[in-house]
């Protein structure tokens, strides 16, 4: 059975519908755009001008990476000549793309997160040619620098090699948060590091990129003595404020993980009052500290005190700076 449509001059003679008309609107639009491309194309075949689409991936998870740098360049070009492409991939197709002539190009890709690629070297010799760069990503750890004794940042210099030897981090940690931050790469075993710092034994570990990494520890020389920083009494009183917690539980800290050290707490004050007032408060300040470690369970056979008032300043008590310096609390170990 054969079925005629009857048209004339190309068009049906039975109405088309309002999604026939679309259709058929679109379509004669993608038609056109074909046309366009194959005529594109044909020239940019003509004038050597071969289209080049260049995508960034996730080497681990196979995920695009928009937002990441491609550099295209021609392997002929003289050293520090601007790239052929230089700029990131969009954010949704993860590519770049620009017409080149034929030839040989290398090809880079750098992300924040993530280590720069290897050189990628490739022949572009046909229209649409497309390369596809892997980045693997960056494993951060963060670890602190400090001192055995108190938990306080220590200066030290930090170096940390791969499971090759070959130096990837040299940097020095800061005394004030004593936090250094390093990009490893899980591909590789195991890193050492090593830190050095003054009046310190040095330190040698092994880090692991899948297993949490405690930190740097430094074990001081021979200390006899340590100043317990950011102790806080109300003015020209004994009792300690709620600021001072911090140290508390930094001199207890110290005494539970050496639980045979004994001590002795020595106060200081400043030279305004009478010798007798700071003496007296120089030793009462002594026993609220000792009474908040005995209350935290630290036996108090353990501690001793000793006020000294004014007596042993270090440095001269003609600046407010000086003064509040006197104004401390040190730690004998005995």
């Amino acid at each position: 059975m054969f079925i005629f449509c009857l048209s004339i001059l190309g068009e049906p003679l039975y109405a088309l519908t309002p999604q026939q008309k679309r259709a058929r609107a679109k379509a004669k639009m993608e038609r056109k755009k074909e046309a366009q491309r194959r005529k594109a194309k044909r020239k940019r075949i003509k004038e050597n001008k071969l289209l080049l689409y260049v995508y960034s991936f996730d080497q681990k998870t196979g995920d695009k990476l928009p937002a990441t740098h491609i550099a295209v360049q021609d392997i002929a070009a003289r050293p520090n000549k601007k790239p052929k492409i230089n700029k990131p991939t969009d954010s949704k197709r993860a590519r770049v793309y620009r017409t080149l002539p034929a030839g040989r190009y290398w090809a880079t890709a750098a992300k924040i997160g993530y280590f720069t690629s290897d050189t990628l070297f490739f022949d572009h010799k046909h229209d649409e040619d497309s390369i596809a760069i892997a980045l693997y990503p960056e494993t951060r750890i963060t670890f602190t620098v400090t001192d055995s004794l108190t938990a306080r940042p220590v200066v030290a210099n930090i170096v940390v090699r791969n499971n090759e030897g070959h130096k990837i981090l040299q940097t020095t940690s800061d005394s004030l948060h004593a936090r250094i931050a390093a990009l490893l790469d899980d591909r590789i075993p195991f890193y050492t590091i090593d830190a050095t710092a003054v009046d310190y034994y040095p330190f040698h570990d092994t880090i692991i990129p899948a297993v949490d990494f405690p930190g740097v520890v430094m074990n001081p020389k021979e200390i006899k003595s340590f100043v317990l920083h950011k102790i806080y009494f109300a003015m020209g009183k004994t009792h300690i404020l709620d600021s001072s917690e911090p140290a508390l539980n930094e001199l207890f800290r110290f005494l539970t993980l050496r639980p045979n050290q004994r001590i002795r707490i020595v106060g200081h004050t400043d030279n305004i009052g009478s010798d007798r007032s700071n003496q007296v408060l120089s030793e009462g300040r002594c026993k609220e500290v000792k009474q908040a470690m005995v209350n935290r369970g630290i036996l108090p056979e353990r501690i001793e005190i000793e006020g000294r008032g004014e007596s042993d300043p270090i440095l001269p008590n003609t600046s407010e700076e000086n003064r509040q310096l006197n104004r401390r609390v040190e730690i004998v170990l005995l």
